[in-house]
């Protein structure tokens, strides 16, 4: 059976990506919650559809506890015990549904028609296997300061991990950067032997080696920038936190 993991990105039939970042069965009250990312520029509505493989034609109440900052902890109430797997589709909504005028595309009729178009698009569908989802004992009721904390910790471990690429690729560029100079380096030290022609040849590469080390200069400038604005994020979720706690 299908199960999509949590902390893989699964691509949207709209824009961005979709995240489960948490996922936790609760045998005790039926439920399941999950904490699920949205990656995508669209600022419509968000709907939700939850159907188990032991009912299929029937729709699973969905409760939405928190939402903030493409973050939704949602929770799925009246599992059955033996739910076996479950689809969870999401769906784009429009406030308001858009209406066209039929008869202005297809003739020069002057006659009043409109035809309605429902903006009820499905970003994606995620799936879990019972079998291989994280169950724990006891009701899984939190209140919003919980949920909120629990969101605030998970931003945090994703800004780390961006965090930790980046110097990941700081790393990787330096070391491209240097063997590039060392390249360079052998060919200017070629060109003392060499007559005008193959002279030409080899200004040319070293051209392009110089262009090259420029190109990893910016490139780990740029990884830096990114860093230390991601160091900030961090630290203002480090506050969110605090204050959090605090209520």
């Amino acid at each position: 059976m299908y199960h999509t993991k949590t902390y893989e990105a699964v691509s949207s039939n709209i824009t961005g990506t979709v995240t489960i970042e948490n996922r936790v069965y609760h045998p005790a009250d039926s439920s399941l919650d999950m904490v699920i990312k949205m990656d995508q520029t669209d600022e419509e509505e968000v709907s939700f559809v939850a159907q188990e493989k032991a009912n299929p034609s029937v729709k699973l109440p969905v409760h939405l506890l928190y939402e903030a900052d493409g973050y939704y902890v949602v929770r799925i109430s009246d599992l059955s015990p033996n739910w076996e797997a479950l689809a969870f589709d999401l769906y784009q909504e429009n406030q308001e549904k858009e209406t066209v005028n039929v008869d202005d595309v297809t003739s020069d009729s002057e006659t009043d028609s409109t035809e309605e178009i429902d903006a009820h698009a499905l970003i994606t569908t995620l799936y879990s296997d019972q079998r291989k989802t994280k169950s724990e004992e006891g009701k899984g009721t939190k209140n919003k300061q919980e949920y909120a904390l629990l969101v605030n910790e998970l931003e945090k471990d994703f800004v780390k991990k961006k965090m930790k690429n980046y110097e990941k690729a700081i790393t990787v560029e330096a070391k491209h950067k240097r063997q590039t100079q060392q390249e360079m380096n052998e060919l200017q030290r070629d060109m003392k032997y060499q007559v005008n022609e193959e002279k030409a040849d080899t200004e040319s590469k070293i051209a392009m080696k110089k262009d090259a080390i420029q190109s990893s200069d910016e490139s780990i400038q740029l990884y830096k920038d990114e860093q230390k604005s991601l160091q900030e994020k961090l630290q203002k979720l480090n506050e969110k936190q605090q204050d959090l706690a605090m209520k």
